[in-house]
């Protein structure tokens, strides 16, 4: 290859800036690429093994909190009813429903001897959330190994309790798997789960690290014997929602925490969600982290970086259109290359790994949009600092 060409550049004649904002582009390319290599990529290695658990099956209890999910109910509940497993019970929390949800339960206990029902019953005077439900299951269930999950979610296997379970093994007290969205039509549905991909991808590697920060009470277990031994939530009555998110950062860490990505212990949940509903949940999330000390760093440098990376690029485009010199943007296009070849292959690997299809095209879109929606997320989360932070 001839590169004689580069002897008529008058380096000289380059403005400055373009230097200092060429190393700021190459600085967040590399800082880009040490996610996708390394975070992202013990994700996807972690994934690829397969790990069997210590091979006892002990009782297991699913807990599942429902609120007027009577719909969910009666096309979800047998599917956990007729799990393959030894010995179990499903407790069904049903929190103050208001719908048939009641009839369907009490005609469903008559045809399974494995399902429980415990009842709270509406209050006026007095208003609770839904972590008296979660506590009110995790004293019902009778077992010692718990599994929560929600009516919304559909196991894919009859094998998913056996497979969550056994991930336990011998001390320990959390499990976390994953939950996928049931792949809606729309734009928002697809925006929705790339967004699922990337916040599993740092949640899965914080979990990994004996460090976890967030998990879906979709599809986690907890030991009954962790909860009560740290008093369940009442360190952080005063949260809003995301309970499993709060009772993670305050009592999972590196000796007792497990994470499963086996194809059997995921799961898939049917929520369909608005802009509008979706976009407030982003909110406590971000929300809860700022109170934790757990994730944010991580995630913070990483968005700053893809935001940096993006500024940067079209910083080069806009003086390539204004100027006509393409020096630049040329200099640009390899690191943009890498940075897109490595972006592609790690991110489809990791839908694969967790079962979302379909989301080649909305992954790369996602990757733009995300740091637009960083920065409104930030502007409107709720404002929690007045909140005891969590140790």
């Amino acid at each position: 290859m001839n590169f004689d060409f580069l002897n008529s550049i008058v380096w000289t004649t380059i403005p400055t800036y373009l230097y200092a904002l060429y190393g700021v582009f190459a600085l967040a390319t590399l800082i880009q690429l040490c996610y996708y290599w390394a975070h992202f990529g013990r994700v996807l290695r972690f994934a690829s093994r397969h790990r069997k658990g210590n091979g006892v099956q002990l009782p297991v209890s699913i807990v599942i909190c429902a609120k007027n999910e009577q719909h969910n109910l009666k096309k979800n509940l047998p599917l956990f009813l007729k799990q393959d497993y030894p010995e179990f019970e499903v407790v069904v929390v049903n929190d103050g429903s208001s719908d048939e949800s009641e009839m369907l339960l009490y005609d469903l206990k008559q045809r399974h001897d494995n399902l429980q029902i415990t009842t709270i019953e509406p209050d006026r005077k007095f208003m609770h959330d839904k972590k008296l439900a979660i506590t009110v299951g995790v004293k019902a269930a009778r077992y010692d190994t718990i599994i929560f999950t929600e009516p919304d979610c559909t196991p894919d296997s009859d094998r998913w309790l056996s497979a969550v379970q056994q991930t336990f093994g011998n001390e320990g007290e959390v499990v976390i798997s994953y939950c996928r969205n049931k792949a809606w039509r729309g734009i928002t549905g697809k925006i929705m789960r790339a967004d699922s991909v990337f916040s599993a991808l740092f949640s899965l590697r914080a979990a990994l690290k004996g460090k976890p920060y967030r998990g879906s009470i979709k599809n986690m277990g907890i030991s009954q014997t962790l909860f009560f031994r740290n008093k369940g939530f009442a360190h952080y009555s005063a949260y809003p929602q995301s309970e499993e998110t709060l009772f993670l950062c305050r009592n999972a860490n590196r000796k007792n925490t497990r994470v499963t990505l086996a194809r059997d212990a995921i799961i898939t949940s049917s929520q369909k969600l608005t802009w509008r509903q979706w976009f407030q949940q982003k909110c406590i999330y971000a929300s809860l982290l700022g109170m934790g000390k757990r994730g944010k760093r991580h995630i913070h440098a990483e968005m700053i970086s893809r935001t940096l990376f993006f500024l940067c690029l079209a910083a080069f485009i806009g003086f390539a259109a204004l100027k006509h010199a393409y020096l630049p943007l040329a200099a640009a296009a390899p690191l943009w290359l890498i940075r897109f070849i490595t972006k592609t292959a790690v991110l489809s690997r990791a839908a694969r790994k967790l079962q979302e299809r379909g989301l080649a095209f909305w992954l790369v879109v996602y990757d733009i949009f995300a740091p637009i929606l960083a920065f409104f997320t930030s502007m409107a989360q709720p404002n929690l600092h007045k909140i005891k932070k969590i140790k």
